[in-house]
């Protein structure tokens, strides 16, 4: 073997080294002494360090503006430019689908209007006064994605368009979408009609609470009667039949919009949501972003109930509700913590916490017992597959990309 290929192998060796080494550095601080003693009373045990993940890159995402959130908590994972008003295509019937299931009984017999028809691009080719169910509705509205099935189920709620839009207006106010203005059931591009990624991200979230809602956006194929002849038709969803895990999706895409896309996925006990608005290929960045979610973190439990932590200040407060958050493995230890806002009393308050420099959470807190002592606020990994000791509302704020 020549010097310079003996040389070469023994610089493949070291930089292996080196990637080995620098990889442990991303474990808890303490080394094996954190892993032999036992924990604070009520803390949970460490997740052996070998169950960790190794640190991920950042995905490579296309999208003008997207997120990723934890379903359970809410907490974000990582987004860009989340709360920016943009063009939402099709992911607008995610609402003509959660009002019409709230408004009418699925086996409900509908009959077509002249408005389906008049407005054109993808339909079922809905004739005016034939007959179908609400639930044959939705199935055209959120697998084929069918315009004409967005007017019908607004008709059949409102009787009109316009009065149907005023009513995703106002249920837009009622669960805090800031950025969200709806012209139209449909999605086709008219000026003012947009969303943010946080706002659809929150509503999904909403939706997929209903289990009609989540049955339809799962079913990978429908068919509906005529005429003249059956309509078959496969979901858009393309994330259904080739990325395992996934839950259900709701596809949109407009010159204006791009491709967009809303989704969710659950793998190892861990329920992600991602959002893709104005991307050239949505599918890809929303499977980058659910590998990234399931891969390069790890839960963690930042605060316990009942612990006596300090805030900035020195005064020293006692946790009222236990929080754990996911964490990428090179923010576990040491806690900080920022100012929250404070109760009107003065008496009870939140408190930022700060994990690598990030926000992460949360934290409620209140007065603690004379002459409590502080603890000082860890991130401490949990055993695989565990769930939040709480739900939090969705999409709660945490640091975008």
């Amino acid at each position: 073997m020549s010097r310079s290929r003996a040389g070469a192998r023994h610089g493949r060796a070291r930089a292996l080294l080196a990637l080995l080494l620098a990889a442990a550095s991303f474990l808890p601080a303490g080394g094996a002494a954190a892993r032999t003693a036992p924990p604070p009373a009520g803390e949970p045990a460490p997740t052996p360090a070998q169950s960790l993940p190794i640190p991920a890159a950042l995905p490579r995402v296309r999208a003008a503006s997207f997120l990723l959130a934890d379903a359970a908590t809410g907490q974000t994972l990582l987004a860009r430019a989340p709360s920016t008003a943009r063009p939402m295509a099709s992911t607008t019937k995610v609402m003509t689908a959660l009002l019409a299931i709230e408004q009418l009984d699925l086996d409900r017999q509908v009959r077509i209007g002249p408005g389906p028809a008049a407005v054109g691009e993808e339909s079922l080719k809905l004739r005016a006064g034939e007959r179908l169910t609400v639930r044959e509705l939705l199935e055209g509205l959120l697998i084929k994605s069918a315009n004409d099935a967005a007017v019908a189920l607004a008709e059949a709620v409102d009787g009109s368009q316009a009065a149907f839009v005023r009513r995703m207006n106002a249920r837009a106010r009622t669960l805090g979408l800031r950025a969200t203005h709806y012209v139209t059931p449909h999605g086709l591009d008219r000026p003012g009609h947009a969303t943010s990624a946080r706002d659809l991200g929150r509503l999904w979230s909403g939706a997929m609470r209903l289990p009609a809602f989540r049955a339809l956006v799962a079913t990978p194929a429908a068919q509906l009667p005529g005429p003249p002849a059956t309509r078959r038709f496969r979901t858009t969803d393309q994330l259904l039949g080739s990325y395992p895990w996934t839950l259900g999706g709701k596809t949109g895409f407009t010159n204006l919009a791009g491709r967009c896309l809303v989704a969710s996925a659950e793998r190892g006990g861990r329920r992600l949501v991602a959002v893709a608005l104005g991307s050239t290929d949505a599918f890809s960045d929303v499977r980058a972003l659910f590998e990234y979610g399931f891969t390069a973190f790890v839960r963690a439990r930042l605060a316990q109930a009942g612990q006596t932590v300090a805030a900035p200040g020195g005064a020293a407060l006692t946790v009222t509700t236990t929080v754990d958050a996911l964490v990428r493995p090179e923010q576990l230890g040491q806690l900080g913590v920022e100012p929250g806002a404070a109760a009107p009393d003065g008496t009870a308050r939140r408190l930022r916490l700060l994990a690598g420099g990030r926000p992460v959470a949360t934290l409620a807190v209140g007065p603690a017992a004379p002459g409590a002592t502080a603890q000082p606020l860890r991130a401490r990994p949990l055993p695989p597959r565990s769930v939040p000791p709480v739900i939090d509302p969705f999409m709660a704020p945490a640091a975008g990309r």
